[in-house]
């Protein structure tokens, strides 16, 4: 039986590897950076198909299969892990394209914030 991985350890390890990747980057070390990435994409992928299972429908039915592409973040003060998309529910004919962010914390609580901005 595999046990499946704790939500804290997953974003202490990515925030780790983030640090390890901006470290590298003033270094120009882009070998490194490569391995870390790669480490860092196993555990996003871990938090990601936590989310997905403590969703609530609602926002289970604008998840992407996977998170691919999106930007993702881990906000320390909240202590939560965030996927951001373009919103689904947005008008095409709008400019300035509109994002959400779904977040999770370590409680495993899953929220949206609508019109998320990146700072």
């Amino acid at each position: 039986m595999t046990s499946k991985p704790n939500l804290e350890n997953l974003f202490q390890e990515w925030n780790e590897l983030n640090t390890n990747t901006q470290k590298s980057l003033g270094e120009f070390d882009f070998t490194n950076i490569k391995e870390i990435r790669a480490k860092q994409n196993i555990a996003e992928d871990s938090i990601y198909e936590i989310l997905k299972d403590n969703a609530p429908d609602d926002i289970k039915k604008i998840l992407p299969d996977d998170c691919g592409e999106m930007e993702v973040g881990y906000e320390l003060e909240e202590n939560q892990f965030y996927f951001v998309m373009f919103d689904p529910e947005e008008d095409e004919d709008e400019e300035e394209p509109k994002l959400i962010a779904i977040t999770i914390d370590v409680n495993k609580k899953v929220n949206v914030i609508k019109d998320f901005k990146m700072e």
